[in-house]
């Protein structure tokens, strides 16, 4: 079998047909969704699989006279049920049965990368590889042969470089012709010989039961191989006496699976050997330089560090100028719109130009800071640099009861939590992603600093302030710990993920992908997040301008802070405190609004005014409470967009503001009996 470089012309492959639907399956990190935004730009649309909260993307391209339709599956290293990806993928491959299943291979890692492809022959004889990478496998002196590998495989080989668009136009010509026939795929069979006789007996028993549509050859080999999905499945679909049967017969060839995998492995051997000419000596490359000092056992951690905080000093640097520039052009709009609405009846007014815009802006602010970290990460995943992040943080997260790859969600929560939430999207089990979210509301962002820091300067001595502010830093960490300890063990138990990933090799980003990548996922935010933003923002100015208007102290929510004034008291809090809590809920910088309005003062007026109503103790507990309580709107609207459910959005919501209460209790009724109050 050769490399298909050109789609023979025929009676096969009409136009006017419906679109060939192309699955593109491969490992991470071997630039799958390179050449899925390669072969759609902007023809693709992200959303979720049916059910999870795992990220789907689909589009479009044409090839010839056909319409192909491109799904690219999560990134996978098997098609076990160990994860929700590697189910979601395996599924789509048997129930969904695309024409063509496209397996990326990175040519330095075929060993690992062919695993995959293994599994997918055993789903499906319409495979095109697509050997990506060919250019770093040939700089690390691996000689390989994309023909002599298609001829040993049985289906079609092409060699890729998917971040400069080499390739594309083989890939796609191969790819029409196995979906129309005119290249026929004949695979190279695996030969599972000392597993047969338990395959046939397990088929023997499995004929003729209902199994949802697998194929009773397939159920069998992952019945043996200890696929817990395909268990349960059988469990749930035959009677109980042939379950038992099954279960005996899987008891006695318990270490199966390992022969399974010898001879997998036994087959990719035959595979490389036919392929790959490896190099007579190792050779030292820029990777191998690079790692030396980046998972270096000292200086790694310090690089790592330098590295993020400059990643994050540059996004908010960067994105300060945009931000305050879209703050002002929708408060000009705002103004503009109020002088032009007069002859409009005032609540109609108010609520175009102190609810709808304010609330449309406050969404369009968080853009380029999206749009910039978005752009920053991309850069560090597609160059290989995330990977060495995960692995250098590795033992400081078990701490927390995740991995490594959870370091970078949680220190961009330091600069605004929505990022930070946005990307827990990098951990693959679903339990690290919702742990990663929930506490990731814990960590304070500027704005909740920024409160922290006016009410400290206001109230204690300056010598004392970066004491106090350090420790409010050091007691967000401990609460972060804390929370993700009692998390873990009481709503997400299980056992704790160990860190599973390769360390690909240093190359340099995609423009185009890291655009398209960029792109998407800022729509995504606008378009998810943006909705309820506006929505709540709308809430908060009808609850702060009706009844009657008769000031501030007059509106729903100032009776909102008055029914809450006797909890408030508990921690010393009086309403007005309280009401500024609620708002802050819009954006924790709101909070010093709110009680500028309420105590008819600003700035250092404010701080005055704040000095002679309550006092240092009264102070502290609010300035824990707001720096621990509910997130803001927008990062409420994320988390919702993210875990998909309602049930761990009240969660992340309930959970911060018990912890700030009894915190904020304990800090008041303490201080009180040792005289502080």
């Amino acid at each position: 079998m050769m490399i298909a470089t050109a789609l023979p012309t025929g009676e096969e492959c009409p136009t006017g047909l419906a679109p060939i639907r192309v699955a593109l399956a491969g490992n991470p990190n071997v630039g799958k969704t390179t050449l899925f935004n390669s072969l759609t730009g902007l023809h693709q649309h992200v959303g979720n699989w049916p059910g999870k909260t795992v990220e789907r993307a689909e589009g479009s391209c044409r090839c010839q006279d056909r319409s192909l339709a491109v799904v690219d599956l999560p990134g996978t290293y098997s098609l076990t049920s160990h994860t929700a990806e590697e189910v979601i993928a395996r599924d789509y491959i048997l129930r969904e049965r695309p024409d063509v299943v496209v397996v990326v291979l990175d040519a330095a890692n075929l060993e690992r990368n062919c695993y995959l492809l293994a599994q997918v022959l055993e789903l499906t004889d319409r495979v095109v590889v697509a050997l990506n990478m060919l250019d770093l496998a040939r700089s690390r002196g691996y000689d390989i042969s994309p023909e002599r590998m298609a001829k040993a495989l049985g289906v079609p080989v092409v060699p890729l470089v998917a971040s400069r668009g080499e390739g594309r136009e083989e890939l796609l010509a191969a790819v029409l012709g196995v979906a129309c026939g005119s290249i026929q795929t004949h695979p190279s069979p695996i030969n599972y010989l000392q597993a047969k006789p338990t395959l046939r007996e397990l088929e023997h028993l499995l004929a003729g039961r209902r199994l949802q549509g697998y194929p009773a050859s397939w159920v069998a080999l992952k019945l043996l191989e200890g696929d817990a999905e395909v268990s349960r499945l059988v469990e749930a679909e035959v009677r109980p006496g042939l379950a038992e049967q099954i279960r005996d017969l899987l008891a006695q060839h318990e270490h199966e699976p390992a022969v399974l995998a010898d001879a997998r492995y036994a087959w990719i051997a035959g595979v490389l050997a036919a392929a790959m000419a490896r190099p007579a000596r190792s050779v030292v490359t820029l990777t191998d330089r690079l790692d030396h000092l980046f998972t270096h056992r000292y200086l790694g951690l310090p690089l790592l560090f330098a590295i993020f905080l400059g990643m994050f000093a540059a996004t908010f640097r960067l994105a300060a100028p945009l931000t305050g520039l879209i703050d002002y052009g929708m408060a000009a709009l705002a103004s503009w719109t109020a002088a032009h609405l007069h002859w409009a009846p005032a609540w109609l007014s108010g609520l175009i130009s102190a609810g709808l815009i304010p609330g449309v802006g406050g969404v369009l602010a968080f853009a380029p800071i999206i749009l910039l970290f978005f752009v920053f990460l991309g850069a560090l995943e597609e160059s290989g640099y995330s990977a060495r992040a995960a692995f250098v943080v590795d033992r400081l997260m078990h701490a927390l009861g995740l991995h490594g790859k959870a370091f970078l969600p949680l220190l961009l929560g330091y600069g605004c939590n929505v990022p930070g939430i946005m990307a827990a999207r990098i951990l693959e089990n679903r339990r690290d992603r919702l742990l990663c979210i929930l506490v990731n509301s814990l960590i304070p962002c500027p704005a909740r600093v920024a409160v922290a820091a006016f009410l400290v300067g206001a109230f204690f001595p300056v010598a004392l302030q970066p004491v106090i502010m350090g420790g409010l830093y050091l007691l967000s960490l401990l609460m972060v710990l804390a929370a993700g300890f009692a998390l873990r063990k009481l709503a997400l138990p299980g056992e704790q993920s160990p860190l599973m990933m390769e360390l690909p090799l240093y190359r340099l980003p995609s423009l185009r992908n890291l655009g398209l990548l960029t792109w998407w996922r800022l729509v995504a935010f606008l378009r998810k997040a943006g909705t309820v933003i506006v929505a709540a923002s709308v809430l908060i100015w009808a609850l702060s301008t009706f009844p009657t208007g008769h000031g501030p102290e007059g509106t729903w929510l100032a009776g909102l802070g008055r029914v809450l004034a006797p909890v408030a008291g508990l921690i010393g809090l009086d309403w007005r405190m309280a009401v500024a809590l609620v708002t802050g809920f819009v954006g924790k910088e709101m909070s010093l609004a709110a009680l500028g309005v309420l105590y008819h003062a600003d700035g250092q007026a404010l701080a005055t005014a704040l000095q002679h109503q309550i006092t240092p103790l009264v102070a502290l507990v609010f300035v824990v409470v707001q720096l621990l309580y509910v997130p803001c709107l927008a990062t409420v609207a994320v988390i919702r967009s993210e875990t998909g459910s309602w049930k761990w959005t009240a969660v992340a919501v309930a959970y911060p503001l018990l912890l700030a209460g009894g915190l904020g209790a304990l800090i008041y009724w303490g201080g009180r009996a040792l005289g502080l109050g």
